[in-house]
């Protein structure tokens, strides 16, 4: 490992010292980097609640597979949350080898959801033949289009590019502007560019993956229209099922998978337009460019863009697990929408806080040397003293997306509960046959306690309006 010092000082250094207009954004890599752990993390988590929940039905592999993918593919920038050495370039090619294949069977499996929650024209999908396997035969189908692709193009450097590594750790001898040319690191296949390292930076260290040509960027875009032709899918089914009798729950599940597709193809949408926008300025989406562009002003607009994508795999790779969860888990296990939406919750208030504090430091830097602690309280100090009432705002957003949900022994107990509160009053005995039924049907007080204050709630709302 390189040495730039304690770990501590060296994340500290650059994230303080982050400057767009000079395109120094090692401290925002980082970020995303332990972002995308967190965020994987989650992801790993909810897809073991998933299987856990039906090991055996088909919708729970397949969910599980598809947020393993999800769980891979945010963690799109780990090798650079702690500063390794060149000798960590194969590992992080094999690293990217799995980025793709995720990606191609992410495109697969987001079409594949009406397999499950079929159209009129895809009721053919619905077969017990087809929806069984697919939660297997789709990595390998992802695995032989991947191997024939790069099978074609003449190795794994063509197919998904190659990884440098900028070492500025070592001594170096500076100029009087305070540059040193910087120590460069190829995997096999690259082409070799120049760099240089700044004194007042120094040290630091960082990997720059290359994307493959045309392969490559189109990987980037097309999940974004196998989303947006999901949502349209998923609109349709929720549309279809509603209208069946019967079917509600799987309405219900179809329009948490066309939130979940909604919030992917809108975000990740906006992000494709920056992979446009940089392609028609530099002739591709290529990270390893950053190296060659001179100028500052293009290479701003460059790093704006980028991250504007890193962040969307990050943010909807994270609805998506939330949504999805909620569709499969919300009637199987006992109280997972409440938690669910708390989970959610926090992290859209965690992530706008990140996000405002990040702009504000970097907007008052631009303004006044040394501004950016201003920009820092004057975005903290309204998240702290409002935090309840936004926080209120956000829990009503989150019961829009994922509506209070309960499993068959919740419903059971709802119904008991209805009956003892005819007359608005709990007798001892109805008390009493309320906590057998609670334990004849595997309720705890706290979850008995939580149905009952929502029952109570909703109660007094119908009384008021009446």
């Amino acid at each position: 490992m390189p040495d730039v010092g304690p770990l501590g000082t060296y994340y500290w250094r650059t994230i303080s010292t982050m400057d767009f207009s000079m395109a120094w954004t090692i401290g925002l890599t980082h970020i995303i980097s332990v972002l995308g752990v967190i965020t994987a993390i989650a992801l790993i988590f909810l897809a073991m609640l998933i299987i856990r929940a039906r090991p055996k039905a088909a919708e729970n592999r397949f969910m599980c597979v598809l947020l393993l993918a999800e769980s891979w593919r945010v963690l799109a920038q780990w090798y650079n949350l702690v500063p390794l050495g060149p000798e960590a370039i194969p590992y992080i090619q094999y690293y990217r080898v799995g980025w793709y294949f995720c990606g191609i069977l992410c495109i697969m499996l987001y079409l594949s959801t009406v397999a499950f929650y079929p159209t009129k024209r895809t009721q053919f999908m619905a077969k017990e033949a087809i929806k069984n396997k697919l939660w297997w035969i789709l990595p390998v189908i992802s695995a032989v289009i991947l191997g024939l692709l790069i099978a074609s193009t003449g190795g794994l450097h063509g197919t998904i590019g190659g990884t440098m590594h900028v070492d500025c750790s070592q001594p170096m001898i500076f100029d009087e502007e305070g540059n040193s040319p910087a120590t460069l690191t190829y995997s096999p296949g690259m082409a070799e560019t120049t760099g240089t390292c700044n004194k007042d930076l120094s040290p630091y260290v960082f990997f720059v993956p290359e994307a493959g040509a045309g392969f490559g960027t189109l990987l980037l875009i097309l999940p974004v229209f196998s989303a947006t032709i999901a949502m349209f899918l998923m609109r349709a089914a929720w549309k279809r099922l509603r209208e069946e009798e019967g079917r509600e729950h799987e309405a219900n599940e179809a329009r948490s998978l066309f939130i979940g597709f909604t919030g992917k193809a809108t975000i990740k949408g906006m992000a494709v337009i920056s992979i446009i926008a940089t392609t028609v300025m530099f002739g591709r989406f290529n990270l390893a460019d950053m190296t060659t562009i001179e100028n500052i002003d293009q290479l701003v607009i460059y790093n704006y863009c980028l991250y504007a994508f890193l962040f969307s795999i990050l943010i909807t790779g994270m609805f998506e697990g939330f949504m999805f969860t909620y569709a499969i888990l919300k009637n199987d296990i006992l109280g997972i929408d409440e938690k669910l939406r708390k989970a959610f919750s926090a992290a859209i208030f965690a992530g706008l806080g990140g996000i405002m504090l990040l702009l504000a430091t970097e907007m008052m830097e631009g303004l006044i040397p040394g501004g950016g602690l201003v920009g820092g309280v004057i975005i903290g100090a309204p998240l702290v003293v409002l935090r309840k009432p936004i926080f209120v705002a956000i829990n009503n957003f989150s019961s829009m997306l994922m509506p209070e949900a309960f499993t068959k022994a919740e419903l059971s107990y709802i119904e008991a509960y209805e009956i003892a509160m005819e007359d608005r009053i709990i007798t001892d005995e109805e008390r009493k046959f309320l906590k057998l039924q609670a334990k004849t049907l595997g309720l705890d007080d706290e979850r008995v306690k939580y149905i009952e204050t929502w029952y109570d709630e909703n109660l007094e709302e119908e009384e008021e309006e009446e």
